[in-house]
């Protein structure tokens, strides 16, 4: 008898998890939106003539830049270090993401900000 209980509790525990009644109601389902643009009114990448990068931070030397790529890689912000040519005092910087709207790059930078501390500022980028 125990060992009958031993199975059936657990059946009769995850047997309404399986046996849900499948439906095909969201087949008749519609959204009607009519502020939606069709296929010929949204952009293409090719309209697309700048994008958006975070800069995160500015190191002299390549460790300082890892130091802080480590952290943001730690935090699942998988940044990039660009190297500076122009400034021979901060050669190093540390980049976030490749956005085509800005206020989606905002939202990314305030929130490393609140997150990790860093004040980051939008670079735009021309194609």
């Amino acid at each position: 008898m125990i060992k009958i209980n031993k199975f059936f509790i657990p059946i009769l525990i995850l047997s309404p998890l399986f046996s849900q009644e499948v439906s095909n109601d969201w087949l008749n389902y519609t959204i009607n939106e009519p502020n939606t643009k069709s296929v010929e009114q949204i952009s293409s990448v090719d309209d697309i003539e700048f994008y958006y990068t975070i800069q995160i931070s500015v190191k002299k030397s390549f460790d300082e830049a890892m130091e802080v790529l480590k952290l943001l890689n730690e935090n699942d912000i998988d940044a990039f270090i660009q190297k500076n040519d122009v400034s021979s005092d901060f050669k190093y910087r540390v980049r976030y993401g490749n956005f085509s709207k800005k206020e989606d790059a905002i939202k990314i930078a305030e929130y490393i900000n609140i997150t990790l501390g860093y004040e980051c500022w939008i670079d735009k980028n021309e194609l």
